[in-house]
């Protein structure tokens, strides 16, 4: 396959082990290898970021109504799963806590998947999304279309796509291991890790729908 001729997995593990801990987070050695990524098409990645930028326009107290009207005018709101559709139908305020939560951390995701259609280069472990991010995605209070920024979605290499994921799959864990021992990092932040990095496993591996990734560690 592509990735054993570009690249191989243990190398990206090997390599990512040595960044991370050379920076000052700790990788544990029995964490497996990714391997067998099957990639998403460009589309449908960018796709699902659009249904996401929708979406967290209720966090942004945005009528549903027209988020509604924009997902069916730009052909999207087919792509929705059940839950999501849900949200839809639903008082905002009368969401539970958690999924108001979830809405809220879509942003993330949005960031993610604006760095793997190529559109700016700076996915960090710790660091929010940048202001810029409302330049790169359609403007849904404005109705700007859809059809630009799919057409202007191109995945950057595949290669460093795969690296990223390993990098983040590696530092979940000692952000998760750091949250549960009650120590304090300036260098990750797991909310944003496993944001981002649902992203990435959502890019890499196609087999998966959205509700259906796993981020165990």
């Amino acid at each position: 396959m592509w990735f054993q001729k570009k690249i191989k997995p243990e190398k990206v593990k090997d390599s990512n082990t040595k960044q991370l801990r050379s920076s000052g987070i700790e990788v544990i050695e029995h964490l497996p290898y990714l391997n067998n990524p099957e990639f998403r098409e460009p589309k449908e990645i960018a796709r699902r970021t659009l249904v996401l930028t929708a979406l967290f326009q209720l966090h942004l107290q945005a009528p549903r109504e027209i988020i509604k009207k924009w997902l069916k005018e730009n052909g999207l709101l087919t792509i929705l799963n059940d839950e999501e559709l849900e949200y839809l139908e639903t008082e905002y305020s009368e969401l539970p806590e958690q999924t108001q939560t979830d809405i809220y951390w879509f942003v993330e995701a949005i960031w993610t998947f604006a760095w793997v259609g190529g559109f700016h280069n700076n996915l960090t472990l710790n660091t929010g999304v940048e202001d810029s991010l409302a330049s790169l995605i359609p403007n849904i209070a404005k109705n700007e279309p859809a059809e630009k920024f799919i057409s202007e979605f191109k995945l950057r290499n595949q290669v460093e796509i795969f690296e990223m994921l390993d990098k983040f799959y590696r530092a979940h864990w000692y952000a998760r291991n750091n949250d549960l021992t009650g120590k304090k990092s300036d260098k990750v932040d797991l909310d944003i890790i496993m944001e981002r990095r649902k992203a990435l496993e959502y890019t890499v591996y196609r087999e998966f729908d959205w509700n259906e990734i796993s981020l165990d560690t």
